[in-house]
């Protein structure tokens, strides 16, 4: 205890028949980490990558300026006009099921 201290675990004495001698070994303590800590970790992690995977991917689409009845349709499914970039951007999902997928260009989000 006076060698190792805190970290000392357990002590063992055997004794080896074949080369006759007395063998004294410790179990010693070399990381602590606090199980709490680590699941609030795993927890946080996996909350992450839940969100990861519950967040839809938006892509864009690219309407036609006089496509006036396509663009209310895209928005009113939640989709969001960028005047930069000159495309909409919408859900994938709502992408797939308004059949627009072959207006998906790239610069998705």
């Amino acid at each position: 205890m006076a060698r190792h201290g805190a970290s000392l675990v357990c002590v063992r004495y055997r004794y080896d028949e074949d080369t006759r001698e007395h063998v004294k070994t410790v179990e010693l303590v070399v990381r602590r980490r606090s199980r709490e800590r680590e699941l609030e970790r795993a927890a946080s992690a996996e909350a992450g990558s839940r969100a990861a995977v519950a967040a839809p991917r938006r892509v864009a689409l690219r309407i036609g300026l006089r496509e006036r009845d396509l663009q209310s349709r895209v928005k009113s499914a939640g989709g969001r006009w960028d005047p930069g970039r000159r495309v909409w951007f919408l859900d994938r999902d709502v992408d797939e099921r308004l059949d627009l997928l072959h207006r998906v260009v790239g610069g998705g989000v």
